[in-house]
């Protein structure tokens, strides 16, 4: 009888931490990565109205919250914008939008948005990103240091890899190989880090960090790369090739971003 009830403990304690380990999965967020080519200034206007006014609030009432609007500050991008939106669920990125066009009063304050002719263009086109949240980041943050504060900056960086293998192994690096602690430790403060997993340029990383200002986003990051971490993270054989592309871009949130 002992020797039943020890092999009954185990195997409920095995269902336990299978169900604990699939729980902890569960909790990592999909990002919808949202790029728009705006027209011109005065519809970039147009486009920020419907963010702030239709889009944003309409998100809000489903529960998805901390949603993230931002421009360049500088650069070729100077005419787009991005919005970052969490998704506790990949059904909730499959959904959301056929959900939110059944919102009445999204349709009311959005009319002018929605139902633009053709001959009057927003935007040129836009693309679309799904990334999923790295395991050691599982959700989005806002450094407490720098929320709601005017002339904060958000950097976000797009790292590309020239096989799925490579790609795998930089996020490795990230989580178990200690680079995201060690980011916090240097004042590199993150926001969001996901693994594209459908978009273009693929295979590839993107994350977000957020600075009071410049200043101290240039500071920080002198003071990661002289880091002893640093130093003896980047030799480690199998992460030293994992990246052959980066793309960085300096963005402004705009005054109604919940990021």
């Amino acid at each position: 009888m002992k020797r039943l009830i020890t092999r009954s403990m185990v195997i409920i304690s095995l269902m336990l931490s299978a169900t604990t380990a699939f729980a902890q999965k569960s909790e990592q967020v999909y990002y919808e990565l949202i790029q728009y080519q705006v027209v011109n200034n005065s519809q970039m206007d147009k486009i920020e109205a419907y963010w702030k006014d239709a889009a944003i609030p309409a998100f809000n009432r489903l529960g998805i919250e901390l949603i993230g609007v931002f421009k360049p500050q500088f650069g070729a991008h100077g005419l787009d914008l991005f919005v970052v939106i969490p998704h506790n669920t990949i059904e909730s990125y499959t959904v959301a939008w056929d959900k939110i066009a059944a919102d009445a009063e999204y349709q009311k304050v959005g009319a002018s948005f929605i139902n633009r002719p053709k001959e009057e263009p927003v935007f040129f086109r836009y693309s679309t990103s799904l990334l999923k949240a790295f395991s050691h980041m599982p959700k989005p943050e806002v450094p407490l240091h720098i929320k709601g504060k005017s002339g904060r900056i958000f950097e976000m960086r797009t790292y590309e890899s020239h096989s799925r293998h490579d790609s795998k192994m930089k996020i490795e690096m990230f989580n178990e190989g200690g680079e995201i602690a060690l980011f916090r430790e240097t004042g590199l403060h993150p926001v969001m880090f996901g693994e594209t997993i459908a978009g273009n340029g693929m295979p590839n990383l993107v994350y977000i960090l957020g600075f009071e200002n410049m200043a101290e986003r240039d500071m920080n990051w002198d003071k990661f790369v002289k880091s002893e971490g640093w130093k003896n993270m980047k030799d480690i054989p199998k992460y030293k090739t994992t990246v052959s592309g980066i793309t960085d871009v300096i963005l402004q949130p705009t005054y109604y971003s919940q990021m």
